[in-house]
């Protein structure tokens, strides 16, 4: 049995009697409620997309570069089901709440081993789990847990398809560009998709951009240089997004009695959707109920800085390289301000963020002996893409000039932030 979804972005979407099974398990279903990009909405009015969308996508992109490679049908069935599902780790709202996640449980939103092996004690016994369809059909959970973390697993064979998914240049980040171009309004992610899929081929064991690829992948970098700062870290959906991270925070903290309970606390904030932790961060009163209803209204801090982090003092950049010294120097700024810590928050973008590491894809230089596309063991020699294109070179370089540093606060302390930060981050 097969169907066809519509979609805005790829058109018509096949899916298999495998990958409606998946769609509709409790897990899949939960992205439907999960926001693609969180607060962006706030900026851009367009940009209520879903985790689920893009799944659909990331799904759709790993099947037309499968049937371009060849892939076997046994490989081919755990890559579709991963890249089906490589997005259920996520906490609502994304990203915002993933480091207060990772933070308390050490687990990142790729890290879904509890959702592929254990299946969820708490639903409504009608409904199917993710782990409940692999395990009836006898799918290697293994494997598919290291080809949604990039890993290349030992038992993986000669072929590291783990890359196809979450490496340099993959079916991912050929999906979240084009539709979170399309769905915000802004004209940077325009990806030749199909011309790139063409453009890559296994050769050693490796993922590789050919000759043909290379063009589409500079797009492809291009459009991500240009969607950082325009919208991933447009200051208004930053400034929300940490808002309603210190409110989330503060929840978990402020609600667990003990190390443990507050762990219990954020891999139940995990399982939620955008609605329920609203609802959740209403009902706790307080500074996280004061923080959802600023978001809901749109009553957001300000900025009192906001500057490049190339314009900081002399090893103050590297010094707030760690979230542990952020925290610090939000507190110095607090006390010199003689505002409340809750109200002011430091913002670092680019922390411990390696910049543009898809410059780092591998390029194959030199013309393909015959026969060989998708399984070749070539004397052909490698490069990066950065090595072969002036354009990735140079993005490379000054892609963390768009990184910049904002300390915000409510309106009627601006001035007293202004000026404290001043004497500590350029002091």
């Amino acid at each position: 049995m097969r169907k066809v979804i519509r979609d805005p972005i790829h058109g018509y979407i096949e899916i298999d009697e495998l990958a409606i099974e998946i769609i509709d398990t409790v897990e899949m279903q939960r992205l439907r409620r999960i926001r693609q990009l969180g607060f962006s909405y706030l900026v851009y009015p367009g940009a209520n997309h879903t985790r689920f969308e893009h799944s659909l996508g990331t799904y759709h992109l790993m099947n037309v570069l499968l049937d371009t490679l060849g892939v076997s049908k046994e490989e081919e069935k755990e890559l579709l089901v991963a890249s089906l599902i490589h997005d259920i780790g996520h906490g609502p709202y994304s990203h915002a709440t993933e480091s207060v996640i990772k933070k308390v449980t050490g687990r990142s939103h790729e890290d879904v081993e509890d959702v592929i092996f254990e299946p969820m004690k708490e639903k409504n016994k009608e409904a199917t789990t993710i782990a409940e369809v692999l395990e009836e059909r006898r799918m290697d959970k293994r494997k598919i847990m290291g080809y949604i973390k990039g890993e290349r697993a030992e038992y993986g064979g000669e072929m590291d398809f783990s890359k196809i998914l979450n490496g340099e240049i993959d079916v991912d980040k050929m999906d979240y560009l084009v539709r979170d171009s399309y769905y915000t309004g802004v004209a940077y992610g325009v990806v030749d998709n199909i011309r790139l899929i063409q453009g890559l081929d296994f050769v050693n064991g490796s993922l590789v951009i050919t000759e043909k690829g290379i063009l589409p992948a500079e797009y492809l970098l291009f459009s991500r240089f240009l969607m950082y700062p325009t919208v991933y870290n447009h200051h208004t959906s930053r400034i929300a997004q940490l808002m309603f991270l210190k409110a989330v925070e503060h929840f978990i903290e402020s609600e667990s009695r003990s190390e443990d309970y507050c762990r219990q606390n954020a891999l139940a904030l995990r399982k939620m959707d955008d609605s329920e932790i609203i609802i959740a961060l209403r009902n706790a009163k307080g500074y996280p109920a004061e923080m959802m209803e600023r978001i809901n209204e749109r009553r957001l801090f300000k900025r009192a800085v906001y500057t490049g982090i190339n314009e900081l003092s002399e090893g103050v950049a590297e010094d707030l390289n760690e979230e542990r010294r952020i925290r610090e120097v939000e507190a110095e700024i607090s006390k010199k301000a003689g505002v409340a810590e809750k109200y002011v928050i430091l913002d670092f973008q680019g922390q411990k963020e390696e910049a543009l590491k898809e410059s780092a894809a591998k390029v194959v230089v030199g013309k393909p002996l015959p026969g060989l596309r998708g399984r070749g063991q070539s004397p052909r020699k490698f490069k990066s893409l950065r090595e072969v294109s002036s354009l990735v070179s140079m993005l490379s370089r000054v892609f963390r000039e768009n990184y910049k540093v904002g300390v915000y606060t409510l309106e009627k302390n601006r001035e007293a932030v202004k000026r404290a930060a001043d004497a500590i981050l350029w002091r």
